[in-house]
């Protein structure tokens, strides 16, 4: 089946759309910078969401494509209780829903890990982040000097980024968890075609803020400076500003001064550019025009309290794309909702017990190792096999191969054990009491054997007799016959008139 593909470009532009949804000034009496910013002081909290998405087809799409928009209409997540503890913990659980199936889930995060699970899982899956708590070297990131760096950047950009042109405010009284609130309502939306304008605004905006641009540019150097320091012998400076040379790296106020003015002169230059940069964009990739047109639209309602936190919000965000082989879609629409309450409650997070559970860094799951930990008659483990094909594989060898490097002895085509073993996730090992080669077969566990010379292999303890027997090349490879070990790893095997070789494991 042929892959949908999502261009680089076509996913920068739709993250630029979302980010404009943040910058507003004060709109009918309500101070919208705070009121964005508001939930930067929230210590914990607990609250919902759902996300689902819907694509477009284009039209005369294939009934192959066709079958993967189905299944990206069939997709949503429904998270019913996110719980935020005031020391950072935070467990949620919900449910996937994926062409008419639930798999619930639970996961809990703290400041040593992630652990999570699904519903029909045998073991909880861990996934190690203490280790990770390093910034370029060994210092250590300091918890409270990463909030406070991303409380200033979200100031920042918020404070700079202007007033899309629809915007509204109005008293509204909502249903927040089940009981009805007073709250203020912030009605925004924009089109596609706005986006350049508000980015070349917010690009003005950022070069007259010397105040705010330059306690962002202290905040990131005091956070950043003990991580320098300790790794000084490997600082690269990235502007070539004379950082560390011509300016020392304690000197704060210097360092901050030229930071401000390379990164104020950048800002400036791509102003006095920035129109027919824009043009020359559209003429290089007309297909911009599409998403950057009416109709890619972003709408969104945003309910605060009096005390300025944000206790309900719906997302609407329609991207049109252009017609194209690749992404046979017309547009694809996104809708989320959320809402929160006990903001800056008791709230105490769900743990996970981490006893048993796999670890995601210290192995490798292959497919086979992955379905093992499910239980068979799970929505999670038919998604998986069924839907998802996790143990699917298709490899095309060809004639003159340089890494399987097929060979034809008699009528029986062999291949280097080792190589189509390990690409179908079979485990190889060698036995040296017996001296024979003992494949794995990473879907069921059948094993089977090998021995150079011999012209007899066994099959999952049964012998089976071969037409040529397995050899060793000039280069140390071991030789078998390709069809026989593709069938034994449960994959098929195709060979065309001009010797292009086709294994295929579904």
């Amino acid at each position: 089946m042929r892959k949908l593909k999502v261009h680089t470009k076509w996913f920068a532009s739709f993250i630029a759309l979302l980010l404009i949804l943040a910058g507003c000034q004060a709109v009918g009496g309500l101070d919208v910078n705070k009121a964005l910013l508001g939930d930067l002081d929230v210590k914990s909290s607990e609250s919902s969401m759902s996300l689902s998405l819907k694509a477009v087809p284009a039209p005369g799409i294939s009934a192959e494509d066709k079958k993967i928009v189905d299944l990206i209409n069939s997709f949503s997540l429904n998270v019913s209780r996110v719980k935020l503890q005031d020391n950072g913990n935070i467990s949620a659980q919900g449910t996937v829903v994926f062409k008419q199936l639930n798999v619930p889930f639970t996961l809990f995060l703290d400041k040593e890990a992630l652990v999570f699970t699904v519903e029909g899982a045998k073991q909880p899956f861990y996934f190690p982040i203490a280790d990770y708590g390093t910034l370029l070297g060994e210092e250590p990131i300091d918890q409270a000097k990463t909030q406070e760096i991303s409380k200033l950047l979200a100031q920042f950009v918020v404070n700079n980024l202007p007033n899309p042109s629809d915007i509204s405010v109005s008293p509204v009284t909502e249903a927040v968890y089940g009981q009805q609130v007073n709250l203020t309502k912030l009605h925004a939306e924009f089109t596609g075609d706005q986006l350049p304008g508000l980015l070349k605004s917010f690009l003005r905006s950022v070069s007259k803020d010397t105040e705010g641009f330059t306690k962002l540019i202290e905040g990131l150097y005091d956070y950043l400076l003990p991580v320098l320091q300790s790794n000084s012998d490997s600082f690269v400076d990235p502007f070539n500003l004379g950082l560390g040379d011509m300016i020392p790296l304690e000197d704060k106020e210097g360092v901050v001064t030229v930071l401000h003015d390379a990164v104020k002169l950048a800002v400036d230059t791509v102003l006095l550019v920035y129109d027919k940069q824009l043009d020359k964009l559209y003429e290089s990739t007309p297909e911009l025009r599409t998403v950057l047109s009416k109709e890619t639209k972003l709408q969104t309602d945003i309910f605060v309290d009096s005390d300025l936190h944000v206790r309900k919000q719906n997302v609407e965000l329609n991207v049109a794309l252009p017609a194209s082989d690749d992404l046979p879609l017309q547009s694809i629409s996104f809708k989320a909702q959320s809402e929160s309450w006990n903001i800056n409650g008791p709230v105490t997070a769900d743990p996970i017990s981490k006893n048993g559970a796999l670890d995601l860094t210290s192995i490798q799951l292959t497919p086979g190792e992955t379905l093992r930990n499910f239980n068979v008659n799970s929505n999670a483990y038919r998604i998986l096999k069924e839907d998802i094909g996790i143990t699917k594989k298709s490899i095309v060898i060809a004639p003159d191969d340089e890494y399987y490097y097929p060979i034809v002895k008699g009528n029986t085509t062999f291949v280097p054990l080792r190589n189509l073993a390990q690409d179908l996730d079979a485990k190889v090992t060698w036995n040296k009491g017996t001296r024979q080669t003992v494949v794995t077969d990473d879907l069921n566990g059948k094993k089977m054997l090998f021995k150079v010379g011999s012209k007899e292999a066994v099959i999952n303890g049964t012998k089976v007799k071969l037409g040529q027997p397995v050899f060793v090349d000039e280069y140390g490879s071991t030789y078998v016959p390709l069809r026989l070990l593709a069938q034994a790893l449960q994959a098929t095997v195709k060979i065309d008139s001009e010797g292009w070789i086709f294994v295929d494991r579904k």
